[in-house]
């Protein structure tokens, strides 16, 4: 296929666990001509990537004019925000944020479908009651691009909890030190609010079937169009997370949930006050963290098994699971690696 053929895809946040993980699946597939934009063209994560293939542009997501100009002839593009809380998020300028922006020029370009990251608006759930910058920029972006965006087609997609977060040292250290720092007792302790319901916690393996979800949906981008999808790997509560980490490593561990909300830790960071208004959301939801919508995992296997058709069989043809994944990073023949982005 010549790359007259490929139909370009745009890849917002390449750079980041979403977009790398969306660039790489994409990458895999000749029909596709992945194009990634970002304002550091320098970084290794960048590098890694156009060794796979993909093409480079430097751009500024918040200048829309130029980004739209970027965004001409593309035929697709995803977009993640990268959760980022800036001051414009943090004050209610949801029109401001980066993910936003982009969404306003990719429509203005012409870009016929879109996949965008998004989350559900706590504060229009809640009519006012809670109020989650973290979740309602996303739901914001989406709002505007059902009611204003003029695209072919626009899918949202929400991601579940990260199984990456567990080798991310700021989450280990918020939630209780597991799977990696004990505790004065000896156990590797788990500590968070309940999510309320049935427990029904949501994980994805985002480094190798995120990529492959959004990958499914441009295959037939009509077919997903206004569907709100749900990156799922695994549906598994915290507990028995924590069982199954132990189970495959022997090693002493527990989960402790917290009584109360107002119990959770407050150092004063904004993340931490975030997090807890986040769980009273989902408190509030008993446990739907998808907005409106009972938490799957069989459209996300769906996505993931014509993702691997499309790659011709290279691979993983269904999602991981959280045994899997700790089997991979935690096993005693696997060495440990603090920290990935």
């Amino acid at each position: 296929m010549t790359k007259e053929e490929q139909k370009t895809i745009i890849v917002i946040g390449a750079t980041g666990k979403q977009g790398g993980s969306v660039a790489r699946s994409l990458l895999q597939n000749p029909a596709f001509r992945v194009r990634c934009i970002t304002r550091d063209p320098t970084s290794k994560e960048t590098q890694a990537l156009r060794e796979l293939g993909a093409e480079w542009v430097q751009g500024d997501g918040l200048d829309e004019t130029g980004m739209e100009a970027l965004l001409m002839g593309a035929w697709g593009i995803f977009i993640n925000n990268g959760y980022i809380l800036s001051n414009d998020v943090l004050q209610g300028l949801y029109e401001r944020d980066f993910g936003n922006c982009i969404l306003r020029s990719a429509s203005k370009a012409g870009v016929a479908h879109v996949v965008f990251s998004s989350q559900p608006s706590a504060e229009e759930l809640t009519n006012g009651r809670i109020r989650t910058p973290v979740l309602d920029a996303k739901a914001h972006g989406e709002k505007w691009a059902r009611t204003h965006g003029k695209f072919q087609s626009f899918t949202p997609i929400m991601s579940a909890w990260y199984m990456e977060d567990f080798l991310m040292p700021s989450f280990v250290t918020d939630f209780g030190g597991f799977p990696i720092h004990h505790d004065d007792e000896g156990y590797l302790t788990f500590r968070s609010a309940p999510l309320g319901g049935r427990e029904e916690v949501p994980w994805v393996c985002v480094d190798d079937d995120f990529g492959d979800m959004v990958h499914g949906i441009f295959l037939d981008p009509m077919r997903w169009n206004q569907r709100m999808v749900q990156a799922v790997s695994e549906i598994l509560s915290f507990g028995d997370v924590v069982s199954t980490f132990a189970d495959v490593t022997k090693k002493p561990s527990r989960f402790i949930p917290y009584g109360e909300l107002a119990t959770i830790p407050d150092d004063g960071r904004v993340g931490l006050k975030e997090s807890g208004d986040v769980f009273a959301f989902y408190q509030l939801r008993e446990g739907e963290l998808f907005g409106t919508a009972a938490t799957e995992s069989r459209t996300a296997a769906q996505l993931k098994k014509a993702a691997f058709r499309a790659k011709g069989g290279r691979g993983r043809e269904v999602p991981t699971t959280c045994r899997e994944w700790f089997e991979q990073h935690f096993s005693a023949d696997v060495p440990f690696t603090r920290g990935i982005k």
